[in-house]
């Protein structure tokens, strides 16, 4: 079964990087497209879009947003920030904001749109390879990500007994060339994915899904003279071992 044709775009995070990339190509594909974020002000040229201040480490921002929005709709959940710090490292203001930011205050501000009961939705959302791959020094970013992808993929059949033609799409892209995301970390952009291209994809698979789930890998290709290049597969990934060499799981 084909979803409906979709009215509307709202992207939570739209203010830079992937997530304005997802929204501007939604308004030029004439949806009425909302971006939700801290920074909507600074965006210089809106091209359209409808621009709504949401701060997602705001409970009462979150609480009070305008979530009025045409129906059926895609709805991008993005927002997110990086953090590279041991958790002994990290203080109790930045492990509440980031949890929040990443995973609180999405869940939060997607309570109230269903609850509003606007029609079906498709959700896409965007969250990270971080979710089930061994990192350094990452630890409350990874944990949040595993949440975001776990969260969405439970969440799916409540979402069909409300509305079942809704659809839920889970990415898990990995190595976005977005300097502002990786604040103070030495990285080659040159051989990271462009965030343009990788909406171009998301918004395909979105509008060619015919399931109500589907979970997407986009990984920056390491084969020499493709570095960079997005490849794409299906499918969930195990979590990796956290010490290299080990099997994720065992027989």
């Amino acid at each position: 079964m084909t979803a409906p044709t979709r009215k509307a775009a709202a992207v939570i995070g739209g203010t830079h990087g992937l997530g304005h990339q997802l929204a501007l190509r939604g308004s030029s594909a004439g949806l009425h497209t909302i971006v939700y974020g801290r920074s909507v002000n600074s965006i210089a040229d809106s091209g359209g879009l409808d621009t709504r201040a949401l701060d997602l480490t705001d409970p009462d921002s979150v609480r009070t947003a305008n979530i009025a929005m045409p129906t059926p709709a895609y709805v991008f959940w993005v927002a997110g920030a990086h953090l590279k710090k041991a958790l002994v490292e990290t203080d109790e203001a930045e492990l509440t904001a980031l949890t929040r930011l990443l995973f609180t205050g999405p869940v939060s501000f997607l309570r109230r749109l269903l609850t509003a009961d606007h029609g079906p939705v498709h959700l896409v959302t965007i969250a990270s390879s971080s979710s089930w791959k061994r990192r350094e020094r990452e630890t409350l970013y990874c944990a949040l990500k595993a949440a975001q992808a776990a969260f969405t993929r439970n969440l799916v059949p409540e979402l069909l007994a409300a509305h079942p033609s809704s659809r839920v799409t889970l990415v898990n892209p990995g190595g976005l060339a977005v300097p502002d995301f990786h604040t103070g970390l030495d990285i080659d952009y040159g051989h990271m994915m462009d965030p343009g291209e990788v909406a171009d994809i998301i918004w395909r698979l979105a509008r060619q899904q015919a399931g109500p789930f589907e979970e997407v890998q986009i990984l920056r290709s390491a084969e020499p003279g493709r570095e960079g290049v997005p490849e794409v597969s299906f499918g969930p990934r195990p979590p990796q071992s956290p010490q290299p060499g080990e099997p994720a799981h065992r027989p």
